[in-house]
């Protein structure tokens, strides 16, 4: 037999020689983890995988939402101007298990001084939230109506020939409407 017949791969490049797998490894045992864990406690992986970001509906998802139609949510971050800004608006610290069970272990983001911030829900109910939006429209009103010209006095020795209309004045004469041809 020549060199040929026993290896049919004789005269291949050494890179093109096909490499086969080595042994296939064996299955841990059950009840046996994977003995090469960093962890010396077990790992509750029911409670790690309820608490994947990526198992949420939506990132500011509100689990049973729909069972208090009366409030309203928001989620906002555990910075202290934050929660005191939503205290003077009438929202509170959502104190429900089941619907804060999603915001536990979650981390919003990071200070400049590197401290983390965490989500917290909050809920207020809905009747508060529209007077407070009630109270936001009238003021709102009252800078605008402020600022219209047709609440302004107009009248004065800088304010000849002011349209009452949008507080405006216009000179169309003078050198600079004159058409050269």
């Amino acid at each position: 037999m020549t060199a040929m017949q026993d290896n049919p791969f004789g005269g291949l490049a050494p890179n093109l020689i096909p490499n086969p797998p080595g042994e296939i490894p064996t299955a841990f045992e059950a009840g046996n983890g994977n003995p090469a864990s960093p962890f010396a406690e077990a790992l509750d992986w029911d409670a790690i995988a309820k608490n994947l970001v990526l198992d949420r509906p939506l990132k500011l998802y509100i689990p049973d939402k729909q069972k208090y139609p009366e409030f309203e949510f928001r989620i906002i971050n555990s910075i202290p101007q934050e929660i005191a800004d939503a205290h003077n608006k009438g929202f509170r610290e959502v104190t429900d298990p089941k619907m804060t069970e999603l915001f536990t272990d979650l981390v919003a983001g990071t200070t400049k001084e590197g401290k983390a911030f965490r989500p917290i829900l909050m809920g207020r109910p809905k009747a508060v939230g529209e007077m407070v939006r009630k109270r936001r429209r009238q003021q709102l009103a009252s800078l605008y109506a402020g600022m219209d010209p047709q609440n302004k006095e107009l009248g004065g020795k800088y304010t000849r020939n002011v349209d009452r209309k949008d507080g405006t004045e216009a000179t169309f004469g003078g050198a600079g409407w004159r058409i050269r041809v």
